[in-house]
């Protein structure tokens, strides 16, 4: 159902005049999902493996800017909205405050010649083309929308009631896309083991970039449904607590009342840079749990702590009117 391609292809490199290894994507990045990350991750790819000076510039608009261009508030603030974008594991660096309308003289002033975008369009206040001028230029490189998933879509389920079970053939069926965003933070070399059940060779699915040693391992699990700043500030607080000579594992279960996918959950999880391995629907064996060091609730005290699934739901259900005529303007149904 859902699908995840690259486009590399579709932007020779050949036509590319100017240097790739400062590369420009911007957006606004609310209720940040693995749709996003794709994004980022397909505009990290774009630069060559070999270049030692890479960078990916993550633009985020602020709250401002998009309430005046779409007409409405976004569900994440501005100050989430940086934090989640800032912890993906293939963006280097985030400017705040970015421009809804690219403009030129901003890339400029960071030395990028190139904006990247996916191939849908997106409009200002005026109904333009944010990336026109760009596009005049020379200067907009284009790479797949995943398909499948849309801020739009999260809100859409979260306002009907949709939930979604377990899938037993996820690692099996999505295994590619598993591949692709276990991915180091240059997108090309691997690094984020996955694991199928449990965390043994048989149940390897993704072989990630580093020596597995089962006694070094820092374990957190839970469902993960709405992946949010919230929970990724509790991983950031894991990993600076036991640093980077422990591994931090992550599993996602599923519940009964989940809003995303497991495959959404677990692409989610992966593209966020504190992570180095996933473990989906964990069954994990009390002698392996027994080696581990295990998540401390203590460690739920950090700045985005009041942050949580329900917190969410809540703002959605508060501008309901808002998103339910935005949502029938696209063409949604079922209130």
């Amino acid at each position: 159902m859902y699908k995840y391609r690259y486009t590399r292809k579709k932007v020779e490199t050949s036509t590319m005049n100017h240097p790739i290894d400062r590369l420009w994507i911007d957006g606004c990045f609310d209720f940040t999902h693995h749709g996003h990350a794709g994004a980022i991750l397909q505009a990290r790819s774009l630069i060559p493996a070999s270049s030692d000076s890479s960078v990916l510039l993550c633009g985020v608009h602020n709250d401002a800017d998009i309430t005046y261009n779409k007409g409405g508030k976004p569900v994440m603030t501005q100050l989430e909205r940086y934090a989640h974008t800032r912890s993906n594991r293939w963006c280097s660096e985030v400017v705040e405050d970015a421009p809804y309308v690219t403009q030129p003289k901003v890339l400029d002033a960071h030395n990028c010649w190139y904006v990247v975008h996916g191939d849908d369009i997106t409009t200002d206040a005026n109904g333009e083309d944010c990336y026109q001028e760009m596009k005049d230029m020379g200067r907009f490189l284009v790479v797949k929308r995943t398909e499948g998933v849309s801020t739009t879509d999260i809100i859409h389920r979260i306002l009907t009631g949709v939930t979604v079970g377990s899938d037993l053939s996820l690692c099996n069926s999505h295994s590619a896309e598993l591949t692709r965003y276990a991915s180091n933070s240059d997108g090309h070399r691997p690094w984020c083991f996955v694991f199928d059940g449990q965390a043994s060779e048989d149940a390897m699915v993704v072989r990630g970039g580093f020596d597995w040693l089962p006694d070094n391992i820092v374990y957190i699990e839970g469902d993960f449904d709405l992946f949010h700043i919230g929970q990724i500030d509790q991983l950031a607080q894991l990993r600076a607590r036991y640093g980077p000579e422990r591994r931090l594992v992550v599993g996602v279960s599923t519940t009964d009342n989940c809003v995303m996918s497991p495959l959404e959950r677990v692409l989610g999880v992966l593209s966020c840079k504190y992570v180095d391995a996933v473990i989906v629907e964990p069954k994990i064996k009390p002698e392996v749990k027994d080696l581990w060091v295990l998540d401390d609730p203590d460690l739920r005290t950090g700045p985005f702590a009041y942050l949580d699934k329900a917190t969410i739901l809540e703002r959605i259900v508060a501008d309901r009117d808002h998103y339910v005529a935005r949502n029938i303007k696209k063409g949604m149904s079922g209130y």
